[in-house]
């Protein structure tokens, strides 16, 4: 399903708002994460503790990080900026990537993903694997194993163990949680019927009653709570009162470097955790004598601020604010696209009882009209001078279960050809009819985003020339588009999940996790209108070689067949074509010349701030 940070789930692309952003894609010039198989050699003894042997196949692609900070000069301040402001601050209950980036100084999970796009141990001392014995297989169950880096405490003094972990666990589940995003299927956490803690507290075996394929992205969203703190609330309360955007949340403990001293709209404040035993790289109290947050409102005054020396790093921005962020002085700072996990796509109802009646059940119609799209034209309006590469695959560059796909090249007339083998044929008035009626495509987007609306203009252009006529809405994000079944009607227009809209433009943010990403997307059993409605292909895309790839990778433990299965999930994807992917976006950020171990920008959906501990100030 639908989820943000390096968990289980794609989520819609959401660096410029709750679900939404001005899409954008790295240039020619900028060198994207080498491939999961380029990579696995270089990198495979350079994992962070996820085995003491040598890493290879999935697991180098996976775990196999370079990063190697240096030591840092202890004192200043590093300012942070983004245009948008948190919200909310416990992660059970956020998706928003403002909301991420705040939460991740004050807490950490067991493991997270760094800057070159592997897993690797946070709380957790080792990352867990078939291979290294950490994951045990027992027939139709399994078991996983969890050990803590020793000596962690929480910000108030007492012990961080694995009983925090295990409380956190039976609170995800108790019958009274109310908004938590993962707590559900897609966290793992209902598959475990049991959790064993050792007396010392610092190893924790978590019993499974399937095997769970998503692990992996459990493994990054596993955030302990203090009991003893949330015990003060009740779990129906826990998401206005445990970790809030407000003066309440300087009470809550802290599991992460920073603790937080003030708060407003316009500013976070944080100091260092005086209890923090941990690190990303190596244990070490964090270096800066304190860290902030500015709030602007808008990407312009984020973008003036940097521009000016008033902040040391630029968050929230993608290749539309690239130009910008390049005018900084070169006595201030740097300005840098990184790409990213995140793709831009046109999304394609397939609407397989026709309710919509324009045919796009049929993998003919899908397939012309994929091929009717000008993919290196609408780069072109959107990102003038960038020279982008359109994307085909549904992983990103750098993925570890990355796999090159082939998709329908621009072939206007191939396009009128496949359509009228589907029984079309060009009306009175020059559009493509069957039966006597038009096909005529809603086309949606989300309000005020000129960028998607340039895209689907072109698209709109592109279909005029193959004789299919359209039309261009658009609604809000979070009442419309993107809001779940309980939030819309059957008649809410351009709702993605009820289903009322031929073709959607938005973006994918993925998490590294293979079933997370694909499972809840595409699997034939997630169409929203079944069951409790929790799920995501609101494409309502069918297809039994995707059924099988998907039902192995949410029961294939072993990275190794994760890989294939994700692979086949790929080769399904291109074949049934229930998207058109347009290209993989990128972030622009502006960072200042004092900022010390700045690693790049995390491709995932971590966010940057994963390795604050590490940051310095440099004079």
């Amino acid at each position: 399903m639908m989820a943000v940070v390096a968990v289980a789930g794609i989520v819609f692309g959401a660096c410029s708002g709750a679900a939404t952003t001005a899409p954008s894609a790295a240039p020619a010039s900028v060198a994207a994460p080498a491939s999961a198989a380029a990579s696995a050699a270089a990198s495979a003894g350079a994992s962070a503790g996820a085995s003491s042997a040598p890493l290879t196949g999935a697991e180098a692609a996976a775990f196999g990080t370079n990063y190697k900070p240096t030591a840092g000069t202890p004192g200043g301040t590093l300012i942070m900026g983004e245009w948008q402001a948190a919200a909310q601050l416990n992660p059970y209950y956020t998706n928003s990537e403002a909301d991420v980036e705040a939460i991740l100084p004050i807490l950490r999970s067991c493991a997270t993903v760094s800057a070159d796009g592997k897993f690797i141990p946070d709380l957790c001392s080792t990352l867990p694997s078939t291979t290294n014995g950490g994951i045990v297989i027992s027939g139709n169950t399994m078991t996983m194993t969890l050990h803590l880096k020793p000596g962690l405490q929480w910000s108030d003094g007492t012990p961080l163990t694995m009983n925090d972990f295990k409380y956190t666990w039976q609170w995800t589940q108790d019958k009274a949680q109310s908004g938590c995003i993962y707590c559900g299927e897609t966290s793992g956490f209902p598959e475990v019927t049991a959790i064993d803690v050792s007396s010392d507290g610092l190893t924790a075996t978590y019993h499974f009653n399937t095997l769970f394929g998503g692990w992996l992205g459990m493994l990054t969203s596993m955030w302990p709570l203090q009991q003893k703190y949330m015990s003060t609330m009740s779990v129906a309360d826990a998401a206005k009162n445990s970790y809030p955007f407000g003066p309440g949340v300087m009470k809550a403990p802290s599991s992460g470097p920073y603790i937080i001293t003030n708060i407003s709209s316009s500013e976070i404040d944080y100091a260092p955790n005086p209890n923090w035993h941990g690190g990303v790289s190596t244990p070490h109290a964090p270096y800066l004598q304190s860290l902030k947050f500015q709030y602007f409102g808008d990407q312009n005054g984020e973008i003036a601020a940097f521009v000016s020396g008033n902040i040391d790093v630029a968050f929230d921005l993608l290749n539309d604010s690239y130009p910008a962020i390049q005018k900084v002085p070169a006595s201030i700072g740097t300005a840098s696209l990184t790409p990213l996990w995140e793709y831009e796509h046109f999304d394609l109802n397939n609407d397989p009882n026709n309710k919509r009646g324009n045919g796009m059940s049929d993998l003919n119609v899908r397939k012309a009209l994929a091929m009717s799209v000008n993919k290196q034209a609408i780069i072109a309006a959107d990102f003038p001078g960038q020279n982008l590469t359109a994307a085909c695959s549904p992983a990103a560059p750098g993925e570890w279960y990355r796999k090159d796909e082939t998709c329908p090249s621009y072939d206007p007339a191939g396009a009128k050809a496949l359509l009228q083998s589907s029984g079309y044929s060009l009306d009175s008035a020059g559009y493509m009819a069957k039966g006597g009626k038009e096909m005529n495509l809603e086309l949606c987007t989300t309000s005020g985003n000129p960028t998607r609306l340039t895209e689907l203009q072109k698209l709109s252009s592109d279909l005029k020339a193959i004789g299919v006529k359209s039309y261009i809405k658009t609604a809000p994000a979070a009442s419309a588009v993107f809001a779940g079944w309980t939030g819309t009607t059957p008649t809410t227009d351009c709702s993605i999940y009820r289903g009322n809209y031929d073709i959607a433009d938005f973006a994918y943010v993925e998490t590294g996790t293979p079933y997370g990403d694909y499972y809840f997307t595409y699997a034939s059993t997630q169409w929203p209108e079944l069951g409790d409605h929790s799920g995501g292909n609101d494409t309502r895309f069918k297809s039994a070689e995707m059924d099988a790839a998907l039902n192995k990778l949410a029961t294939d433990v072993p990275l190794d067949s994760q890989l294939a299965d994700a692979q086949a999930v790929q080769d399904a994807y291109a074949a049934g074509i229930p998207e058109i992917p347009l290209y993989y976006r990128a972030e622009a950020v502006g960072v200042s010349t004092h900022f010390g171990n700045w690693p790049g920008y995390n491709p995932s959906g971590t966010g940057p701030t994963w390795n604050v501990e590490d940051w310095y100030y440099k004079p």
